[in-house]
């Protein structure tokens, strides 16, 4: 909509009314109150200063500071995300993206597991479809060696 500010302030100062502004223009009403409001306050149409975000979790300081913190103890019971956001004075989500997008990080810990054989796989299957087929029936509900 800040393209519509410099307009919005010449019809305003041209004496035209802030609902005919709106019409004509197509803005929401409110658009052109604080676009009036931002004028008369800052004598420009440029944003307030002071505003907006001043600052970035991620920024390269911080990305630096957790690489560091990460290398110095590379322990994961020592860095965890909650542990780094209390370090770097960020929320647990900054924290998470740092890890997992800025130093490629992966949460989990990947470990070996034990293989299915073909029988097991067989054997699991075989009481998967007997558990569809009986509540696919509704027997569930009625077996009284299920209780609920």
């Amino acid at each position: 909509m800040s393209e519509f500010r410099p307009a919005i302030i010449r019809m305003h100062q041209n004496g035209t009314e802030k609902r005919e502004i709106s019409r004509l223009l197509s803005v929401p009403e409110s658009t052109v109150r604080y676009a009036i409001k931002r004028f008369e306050e800052t004598g420009s149409n440029h944003g307030r200063k002071g505003r907006g975000r001043k600052r970035t979790a991620r920024a390269p300081r911080n990305i630096r500071r957790a690489k560091g913190m990460n290398q110095r103890n590379p322990s994961s019971n020592v860095n965890s995300k909650r542990k780094l956001a209390k370090k770097l004075g960020e929320s647990a989500t900054s924290a998470w993206r740092i890890l997992r997008e800025d130093l490629g990080l992966k949460p989990f810990k990947y470990l070996e597991r034990q293989k299915l054989t073909d029988e097991a796989k067989k054997k699991r299957l075989d009481r998967a479809r007997a558990l569809l087929r009986r509540f696919s029936r509704g027997r569930h509900e009625r077996d009284p060696r299920v209780s609920v």
